[in-house]
């Protein structure tokens, strides 16, 4: 195990030296952990580098590119270990990178990004304006674009890797406090296993080829046989990316497959007159696209997937009315420091003013139930049900939410 000039960091690149630095891993009760990894240029993501940090003060980078996923890895061990949790600033990709190391669920997890967001920090805040909020200094920007796929790595990349961790572990002591004292420390964990079931689901669509194009974007407003013929060029598109080892979009862009789904060709040159698509795809895999289509083009109906409902178009009194729900968000998201956007979506308000007026049940959106539904659901069925008006207090310079009889003075001053 190669230790740097300062004793608390540490390089590890051999089975060997894994092995010892996970004995020293596997006696904390919480490490920070980030990863560097590269996605660009292959089929799936490279993992190249894993930054651990322990409360003692050890900070190790455990090179991958190096170690080359053996068999057996240690580290893996330390990952799925129930005693120990597993800190991440906005662990959505961590997390889907780490399980090709476990394939299990890697658990206890802590997000400090979504802590921030429950305490008032605003959503999506980054690690390094975490650290300046919480710790008072801000992190040197210098590797922010460096490639983590070139060996060897200088002294500056591998300090800028372990500062990806050397502060985590201090903003986490800061967030936990501040969710102990609001009461939301079962929030964060709940948005957390929230977070880990999306990466499951995710992983699991692109497991199956058959279910691939469910992640294709643009495919909405596609019929049935359209779907089919899809479902068959994505499933063709993902088996053909893995075998060159290239990301799938650099094989076939999704607008693409959409819009050879959309026009069913029976021969190669009929995709001629495709923007984007190039002779030398043609040439490769005009006869392929094709035969995927037909294969489509031969299934029963029954076989057909499932279009998917569109939308509906909102109205004007929709629209003002999700107008009307967002203030009330943005409202209860200033009262109580956290923000708007881990509250509800736009979308979701929509939905919500549309089954309202429809008349329709609505108690499954997110949005009203859980802390969530407690914190503003609330306040949004009041409002919706004419319990309760959106005012502005001239006073506060605030908007309020209060029961009729609470703003009558008010209401008669100043309405919104």
């Amino acid at each position: 195990m190669t230790q740097s000039p300062n004793q608390g960091t540490r390089y590890v690149d051999t089975p060997a030296e894994l092995r010892a630095l996970c004995e020293i891993l596997g006696e904390c009760d919480r490490l920070a952990i980030d990863t560097e990894f590269i996605r660009e240029r292959s089929f799936a993501p490279k993992l190249e580098l894993v930054q651990v940090a322990t409360p003692e003060g050890l900070i190790a980078v455990i090179d991958y590119a190096k170690l080359a996923g053996r068999a057996g890895d240690p580290f893996a061990e330390i990952l799925t270990n129930p005693k120990i949790l597993k800190i991440f600033h906005a662990a959505d990709q961590d997390l889907e990178i780490l399980l090709g190391l476990t394939d299990a669920r890697i658990e206890p997890v802590f997000d400090t990004q979504i802590a921030a967001g429950l305490i008032g920090f605003g959503a999506k805040q980054s690690y390094g304006a975490l650290v300046e909020a919480t710790q008072g200094f801000r992190l040197a920007k210098g590797e922010a674009m460096t490639d983590w796929s070139i060996r060897p790595l200088t002294a500056a990349q591998l300090s800028y890797a372990m500062d990806d961790v050397r502060y985590l572990l201090a903003v986490y002591e800061r967030l936990l406090t501040d969710l102990d004292q609001r009461g939301r420390l079962a929030w964060a964990y709940q948005e957390t296993n929230v977070l880990q079931d999306s990466i499951t689901a995710t992983l699991g669509l692109r497991t199956d080829p058959r279910t691939c194009y469910q992640r294709v974007k643009g495919r909405g407003g596609l019929d049935g046989q359209q779907l089919a013929a899809l479902r068959e060029l994505a499933a063709w598109r993902e088996n053909e990316a893995q075998r060159r080892d290239r990301p799938r979009g650099s094989v076939l862009k999704d607008e693409l497959l959409v819009e050879i789904a959309r026009r069913r060709p029976k021969h190669p040159s009929q995709l001629k007159n495709l923007r984007g698509i190039q002779p030398r795809d043609l040439d490769r895999s005009g006869d392929e696209l094709v035969a995927a289509v037909t294969k489509a083009l031969a299934l029963p109906r029954s076989e057909y997937p499932n279009p998917e409902a569109p939308l509906p178009v909102p109205d004007e009194q929709t629209l003002a009315l999700t107008d009307l729900l967002q203030a009330v968000v943005h409202s209860v998201a200033a009262r109580e420091s956290v923000a708007a956007s881990m509250l509800a979506t736009n979308g979701e308000l929509q939905r919500l003013a549309d089954a309202f007026r429809r008349g329709e049940p609505c108690q499954d959106l997110p949005v009203l139930s859980g802390w969530r539904g407690s914190l503003v659901g609330n306040d949004l069925l009041a409002v919706l049900e004419g319990r309760s008006v959106v005012a502005w207090n001239p006073e506060t310079h605030s908007l309020v939410v209060a029961s009729r009889a609470a703003l009558a003075p008010a209401l008669s001053e100043s309405p919104v």
